[in-house]
Formats: C-alpha cells, sequence, structure tokens
C-alpha cells in the first residue's frame, strides 16, 4: 500500500531518544550530526525508543554526512536493528536536501524512517524536528525509487 498523507501514521519518538538525539545534534555543531533510530513498529504508528549517534566522516562535514564504517557496520549488526536514519542540517531548514534524496536508495529495506533536525533560530532556541516515512512503491516505469513522505513527530514522556 502506498502511503499519502491521510493515511500515514504519526512517530513516536521516546523523550530518552529525543534528548540523545538533541544533544548530539548541538554538540556536533557547526558539523552535521548522523545516527541511527532504534524502535519498532507500534499500534499508531513507529516509536523510536533509542538514538545511536555516529561519527561524521564526510570531506565536508559542515554540508554533507558520511557515517563512520566502524560505526555504521556496528549499528547495523546491533540488536535491535535499526530502523531508521537521523542527520542535522546546521545551517538551514530540516528539509531534505537533493543529496538526502539521492543517498535513500543506499539504506536497503530495513530503514523504514527518515529524521533531519536543526538548531533552531532565534525565534525557537530549541532544535527542529521533521520525521519522514521511507516510501518505497514503484513508479509508472516500475522503478522502486524512495521517496520520503512528511509524518508528524510527537514525543513520547514515557
Amino acid at each position: 500500500m502506498t502511503a499519502t498523507p491521510e493515511n500515514l501514521q504519526p512517530i513516536g519518538l521516546k523523550l530518552s531518544a529525543q534528548q540523545a538525539l538533541g544533544r548530539h545534534l548541538l554538540a556536533c555543531l557547526p558539523h552535521e550530526a548522523c545516527g541511527v533510530l532504534v524502535g519498532t513498529a507500534a499500534a499508531g504508528g513507529m516509536r523510536i525508543d533509542a538514538y545511536i549517534p555516529m561519527r561524521n566522516v564526510a570531506p565536508d562535514p559542515l554540508h554533507s554526512f558520511v557515517p563512520h564504517p566502524e560505526d555504521w557496520v556496528r549499528a547495523l549488526y546491533a540488536d535491535p536493528a535499526p530502523i531508521g536514519l537521523f542527520h542535522s542540517h546546521p545551517h538551514a531548514q530540516p528539509l531534505p536536501s537533493a543529496a538526502d534524496l539521492q543517498g535513500l536508495a543506499a539504506l536497503g529495506n530495513t530503514f523504514r524512517i527518515y529524521l533531519i533536525g536543526s538548531p533552531g533560530t532565534k525565534e525557537t532556541s530549541s532544535p527542529v524536528l521533521k520525521g519522514y516515512y521511507i516510501e518505497r512503491s514503484p513508479d509508472k516505469n516500475n522503478k522502486c525509487a524512495p521517496r520520503l513522505i512528511e509524518a508528524t513527530v510527537y514525543a513520547l514522556l514515557k
């Protein structure tokens, strides 16, 4: 079934995961932060229970991210397996860039959600977070080009 904004479930983010993600985002400034999200599909949407930070070894970490290979392999073989990816846009809104969209195919089928954060503005001093489901439906040429569909992210208090 193709996800549409009408039938899309929200993404719940456990408070401890939200705090870890925010701390990592701010600690990496002015560089992009990156990490994986651990959780499960739950009644009413996806639930993120933990955030595992990774080192960014991109040649230009101000404008891109490349997870450290050691961190990436460790995350992929973790139990439970990651369900999503997070990275930050330290100097822009948390909206998918062309490079973000281009990199979706490399994530494989196990990654189902994608979060992008930014440190906020003078008006909103706390980090801003946007959530997306990774949709993998065939296009009109029957090719499976992943795309992102925005979803509501809310903090779970427990």
